[in-house]
């Protein structure tokens, strides 16, 4: 009598188990070593920034506002001259940009809007500001006071870290 070994085919069915284990460590590992931390705000061209060595981050940026010697810059769009702010008179007890406050009022009825949306809880009036370092005072003051006049009334100044 012949000895019939009957083989008997194994059926291996895919063990995804492991898989998604080994996945699920990378996806882990790669959001821990994501770094939010890095240039949340873009610096316009032609802009130095003054030195500061403050360690504050920011935390969100809702509005950007930059100043360089040629142009005033909203979110990276060009809206007024330097040169349009300078000829308004020092002596005028309200000076105000008029072209920035028209793009400052339609950024804040955005704004205004999502609140009425439910996306955000409340107008909070945030603008991060970025001057160039030689720019005079009497330009700043200017723009500072049209966004004070609009509602953003919690300015930040971006500044670069200072290297010790």
């Amino acid at each position: 009598m012949a000895k019939h070994s009957r083989r008997v085919p194994r059926s291996s069915d895919l063990n995804i188990t492991s898989m998604m284990d080994m996945f699920t460590i990378i996806l882990v590992f790669l959001l821990k070593s994501f770094s939010a931390e890095g240039s949340l705000l873009t610096n316009a061209d032609n802009l130095v920034l003054p030195n500061s060595e403050s360690k504050k981050k920011p935390q969100e940026v809702n509005l950007q506002c930059a100043v360089t010697n040629d142009m005033i810059l909203v979110d990276n769009l060009p809206i007024v001259p330097t040169e349009d702010v300078r000829k308004i008179p020092f002596d005028d007890p309200d000076p105000t940009i008029g072209k920035l406050e028209e793009k400052l009022r339609a950024c804040y009825a955005q704004e205004e809007e999502m609140v009425r949306l439910g996306a955000l809880n409340s107008v909070q009036g945030k603008i991060v500001i970025q001057v160039d370092k030689n720019m005079d005072f009497d330009t700043l003051f200017k723009i500072m006071n049209t966004c004070g006049k609009v509602g953003y009334n919690n300015m930040n100044f971006a500044v670069m870290e200072r290297d010790e």
